[in-house]
């Protein structure tokens, strides 16, 4: 049979479609892999080397509550990689060029506003 863009579903056989299905499948190139972007929940060795503070300074940050973590029924402590990482970013520092390009923006939309 001729197959070409009129040809209805509905005409072909079953041994037409899988001939379709084959030449389809050796055409398709390979897929990419994924990046594995699963988060990361250990103890305290996963904090000390995602942060790279000392175990006191963790223990310390953990009883002052100023680091995040999840605690256990039993007491025990897990720390997320993903939410360490996002609670050492929030603790940035800006640069001059980025304080100047806020202060700049500030004024910009006070302005705006005022008009």
């Amino acid at each position: 049979m001729n197959i070409n863009e009129n040809t209805r579903v509905i005409d072909l056989k079953v041994s037409d479609l899988l001939t379709i299905l084959k030449e389809s499948a050796t055409a398709l190139p390979a897929p990419l892999p994924v990046p594995s972007d699963e988060d990361e929940i250990g103890g305290y060795e996963v904090a000390e080397k995602t942060t790279g503070y000392a175990r006191q300074t963790l223990y310390q940050l953990k009883s002052a509550g100023k680091i995040p973590c999840i605690v256990l029924p039993n007491g025990g402590v897990r720390f997320s990689k993903k939410e360490i990482v996002s609670w050492l970013m929030s603790h940035k520092r800006l640069t001059d060029t980025e304080i100047v390009e806020k202060a700049e923006n500030f004024v910009f939309k006070r302005r705006l506003r005022r008009k």
